[in-house]
């Protein structure tokens, strides 16, 4: 099994950045609050809808509005797990996610690779992603494999089966594979079934979680919440991932995205735990900034490190794991 690296301890073996107070974390909470209550979010799916309805949430089926009540909201933060172990095909590389520790990832997803032979920029292919997941299974400071291409000669919605194959072929780490399609989870289940001997085998070692991602501004499309209700059931590991963009899909100012982007994570954890409680969930982002003169999403930029910094903490302050951009 593996632990990460000590941060964020009295100890400060590690560089540290203490950007928010705790008082500022409950204001969030509670302006958060107040937008899941008197806002909402719209849920497309019909079978969330019906889920949200029968835990007391206030649901208008012509707009497909769901009000949530702040004791459901923090419920589902107290029940999703503080820390849990992601399992790998190789028990060695398990992944123990726990508090005051952290790993990296590859990022994802490439539209384009540059050829290592000719230097040049063109389309990634079905051999370009399994030798990447070789290569990211090889490197020890990655501690688990997220999809990172998927090939252009393929049919792209069923593009993230061809990534499950090659990870599952030639990687023995932990993986989140993201489906947003719940038909597209029902085959990742019984491809892992068949490497694992049997669906129950890989239910209970499931070697790869999946990631649901709300479209913002404060919407659960269908294939998000359809997907995440069958992984759930399921028990594999969720990510809920907000890809906001401050000053396009949400507000300009920072503050106000992270109202926004804390919202869309948060009715996604009540969905979840409202199915299975205790299951695990991961509180993600992709949320970046927009260049206001080009429409350019600005990942990397100084902006998607506050954001980065708030998610970081905003986790811990709710004392769920974390999923960050590095930039």
């Amino acid at each position: 099994m593996a632990r990460g690296l000590l941060t964020n301890t009295a100890k400060y073996p590690a560089l540290g950045l203490n950007m928010f107070t705790d008082d500022e974390l409950f204001e969030v909470h509670l302006a958060t609050l107040d937008v899941l209550w008197n806002v909402g979010v719209k849920v497309e799916s019909k079978e969330a809808r019906e889920i949200f309805a029968g835990i007391g949430c206030t649901v208008d089926e012509a707009s497909h509005i769901v009000k949530i009540p702040a004791w459901l909201v923090e419920d589902a933060i107290n029940t999703v797990p503080p820390n849990y172990r992601a399992y790998a095909r190789d028990p060695k590389n398990d992944w123990y996610c726990e508090a005051g520790r952290t790993g990296f990832v590859n990022f994802g997803e490439a539209v384009n690779v540059i050829d290592p032979y000719t230097r040049e920029r063109r389309n990634p292919n079905m051999d370009d992603l399994w030798n990447s997941v070789t290569m990211i299974d090889n490197l020890d400071s990655i501690v688990l494999f997220e999809r990172n291409i998927v090939p252009k000669e393929v049919n792209p919605h069923v593009g993230q089966l061809y990534v499950l194959e090659a990870f599952l072929n030639n990687s023995t780490k932990p993986a989140y594979i993201g489906m947003h399609d719940p038909q597209n989870v029902k085959y990742a289940i019984k491809m892992g079934g068949i490497v694992a001997g049997s669906e129950e085998k890989f239910r209970e070692r499931p070697w790869f979680g999946t990631s649901t991602d709300p479209i913002s501004p404060l919407v659960q499309s269908q294939g998000a919440t359809e997907a995440l209700i069958l992984a759930t059931k399921t028990g594999i590991p969720v990510k809920i991932n907000p890809m906001g963009l401050a000053g396009g899909t949400t507000c300009v100012h920072l503050a106000g995205t992270m109202v926004t982007h804390n919202a869309e994570v948060l009715s996604m954890f009540v969905l979840g735990q409202a199915l299975k409680r205790g299951v695990p969930m991961v509180y993600g982002s992709s949320t970046a900034m927009m260049d206001l003169r080009t429409t350019v999403s600005c990942v990397g930029s100084p902006e998607l490190a506050l954001i980065s910094a708030f998610v970081a903490k905003i986790a811990q302050f709710y004392k769920v794991p974390s999923w960050v951009a590095g930039g």
